[in-house]
């Protein structure tokens, strides 16, 4: 097997790990956000029910 096709071989996987691994991040922080924003909203309607 040749030395330069393997590490061609290993650098595409290296890639494509990181950017699997990457975009995982991504939608972890996005789940995050909206999680936040959706909390926030929920209390402010909550507020707003209650003055009613």
């Amino acid at each position: 097997m040749d030395m330069q096709l393997m590490a061609s071989g290993l650098e595409v996987t290296a890639f494509g790990l990181g950017g699997v691994f990457s975009v995982l991040i991504l939608f972890y922080f996005a789940t995050k956000v909206m999680l936040a924003l959706s909390k926030k909203m929920s209390k402010k309607q909550k507020m707003d029910r209650s003055k009613s």
